[in-house]
């Protein structure tokens, strides 16, 4: 397993250069790397008959632009812009609206994804919440229009220009910059489109403490590079003094020199030695950074058990250069010495990171195929999925994990946005008689809605859906936990809100695409994931609350997941590299439960999954 890390450096000692390897074990290639494409809207929302530009951002070039339906929107593109035009008379759905995708693909291949949105009519709402947002002074924070009719026009207050600075629109995003303290009371910024819809987002610009995302660089010798602190809060006007050992602070820059530009200190080393930079803004806030150099002749010490059961290998190269390569999350720490003796203790992280499934990929488990040699796990008194993911897209039945038509986490039918996650079952009216007549598709509703990038309010999630076919009532019987904490199931109809559930659920069952899948669900192309996915369970048992909570954040080690005989499925999709066609299964069931990559279409066939990873935040109770 390789994996992305992530370093801190605590004393003195420094290399000339870090580099981490993560991945496959390939020849250099000669050709460039390709670039990967990115435009600077990758939502829109428009009028039947009106149209939008996109910039692309980034790319290599020889673009070309193919839309998912031409009856909903048209796409050109003319060197790096791309125009959307929403077809005239599109048919809308009952909600009044419509949607389809854009690709944007490059000559190397590399693809960006436009959603498309085409209404009569839109309320005009933003990526931000009812209360405004707060800035500090040079803070910029970009504002999205998430729907809205076009032709927007941005206003502010007379003299308000004193306080923040409101560019330009750029397809539907237009940032705001903060320049000088608002006090209490906000400034309103107002947009007005075409149809005469506004929204007003409160802006407050305050003063804060000045605080920096770092304290401390290490420069090797000689020709060290820059490095590079980023600013978190502070209050503009930034100025620089050196304190060397217990001196006075001095402007001269000797050992170091510090510049500043959009929050980003840039330290720039001039001689060898150590010390102090003090960053102090305009309003007097100040911080330290300690600055310290290495002797060069470096050395690893021979890894160290604890090192190997994080890290396959790490080496000092000819040129200095540090190549890891990692093997489980977790931290260990490797021990590097100079030609002057000096002893640096280096913490390495492997980190967790998530995939982003995206509209384009998912994962498929080939549960019919595993139970044939398994038969005493086919048919399941008791069943858990977990799943800690974060959503960043909403849609109508999105689909997260689980068995279409026996045991399945989604959203439920109800629009687009503001939906509440569902359990979708199996259950006959005679327990007894599992070839006898079904409920109607048999669903049970969270009380919670899911936040999702698209309505501005994206969150980790960690849910648990659990069967247990011991009990007596479909109250008992299906359980979701959200972060820990047991949802009130509301069933979609009272016919099985209070009965006997089945006694067991049939994995062979199984319809749609014939699989456990991650990330889609019921063979269509529309029932997709749009999440990022940082760990999945399967158990054979119905967990309880206490173990749900115990443990949401908790990664197996590989040791611990194999020998677990009630975890049958564990995937980690978190290599942090790309060109991986199968993600393993470290669940007690071995590889019969590995999980495929496969794309997202009406047809679905194995693919790789590309370089596209999140890093992951350990959900709690909102």
């Amino acid at each position: 397993m390789k994996r992305k890390l992530s370093f801190l450096f605590l004393s003195a000692l420094a290399l000339p250069f870090f580099m981490v390897s993560c991945s496959d074990d390939k020849e250099e290639q000669e050709v460039k790397p390709a670039t990967d494409l990115v435009v600077d809207n990758n939502s829109v929302t428009l009028l039947q008959g009106d149209e939008i530009t996109v910039g692309i951002t980034s790319g290599n070039g020889d673009y070309y632009v193919k839309p998912f339906d031409e009856s909903i929107a048209t796409a050109t593109v003319s060197g790096n812009k791309v125009t959307i035009k929403a077809t005239e008379n599109s048919r809308l759905e009952e909600n009044n609206r419509i949607e389809t995708t854009v690709l944007v693909v490059d000559g190397r291949k590399k693809v960006a994804r436009i959603q498309v949105q085409v209404a009569k009519l839109w309320d005009l709402t933003a990526d931000v919440p009812e209360e405004g947002f707060d800035l500090f002074i040079g803070e910029k924070r970009m504002v999205k229009i998430l729907t809205g009719n076009g032709n927007y026009e941005i206003s502010i207050p007379e003299g308000a220009d004193k306080y923040i600075e409101v560019g330009e629109f750029s397809g539907q995003v237009f940032p705001v910059t903060a320049k000088f303290e608002t006090g209490a009371e906000p400034v309103e910024i107002t947009i007005t489109d075409k149809k005469g819809k506004t929204v007003v987002i409160p802006v407050v610009v305050n003063i804060v403490d000045l605080t920096l995302k770092a304290n401390e660089a290490v420069f090797a010798e000689p020709d060290a590079e820059s490095q590079y602190i980023e600013i978190e809060k502070g209050n503009g006007g930034y100025s620089f003094t050196y304190q060397v050992g217990d001196s006075e602070p001095t402007t001269e820059a000797t050992v170091v020199e510090a510049t500043e530009k959009e929050n980003l200190i840039t330290l720039k080393p001039k001689a060898r030695g150590d010390v102090k930079v003090i960053v102090t803004d305009q309003k007097g806030s100040s911080k330290e950074i300690a600055i310290s150099r290495g002797n060069g002749e470096y050395q690893l010490a021979p890894l160290t058990d604890d090192n190997r059961k994080y890290l396959k290998s790490a080496e000092i190269d000819e040129n200095g250069h540090l190549k890891i390569e990692a093997n489980w999350l977790g931290t260990t720490t490797l021990i590097i010495t100079d030609a002057a003796g000096k002893k640096l203790d280096l913490p390495v992280t492997v980190m967790p990171m998530a995939t982003f499934l995206d509209s384009d990929r998912c994962f498929k488990i080939d549960i019919k195929k595993f139970v044939e040699g398994n038969q005493a796990l086919d048919n399941m008194q008791q069943l858990t999925f977990e799943m800690v993911f974060y959503p960043t897209y909403s849609r109508a039945l999105q689909s997260f994990i689980g068995l279409e038509g026996v045991f399945l986490l989604r959203c439920e039918s109800n629009g687009d946005t503001d939906l509440r996650f569902e359990i979708a079952t199996k259950i006959h009216k005679d327990p007894n008689n599992l070839n006898g007549d079904k409920y109607n598709d048999p669903r049970f509703r969270s009380q919670q809605k899911m936040g999702n990038d698209r309505q501005g309010n994206g969150k980790w999630y960690h849910i648990a859906i659990v069967f247990d076919g011991t009990q007596g009532s479909t109250k008992e019987a299906y359980k979701m936990y959200i972060n820990g904490v047991r949802e009130t199931l509301t069933p979609a109809s009272s016919d099985y809100e209070d009965v006997r559930p089945d006694p067991y659920l049939v994995l062979s069952s199984v319809s749609g695409d014939n699989a456990l899948m991650i990330g889609r669900s019921g063979n269509s192309e529309f029932r997709l994931g749009y999440c990022a996915v940082a760990q999945a369970r399967m158990w054979k048992v119905a967990r309880t609350a206490e173990q749900i909570k115990e443990d949401m954040c908790k990664y197996y080690s590989q040791e611990e997941a194999k020998a677990n005989t009630d975890l049958l499925g564990y995937w980690i999709p978190s290599n942090g590299v790309g060109d991986i066609s199968v993600f393993k299964n470290y669940g007690s069931a071995g590889d019969g439960l590995d999980a495929v990559v496969y794309n997202n279409g009406k047809s679905i066939s194995p693919v790789t999954f590309p370089d596209r990873y999140k890093r992951v935040e350990c959900p709690h109770s909102y």
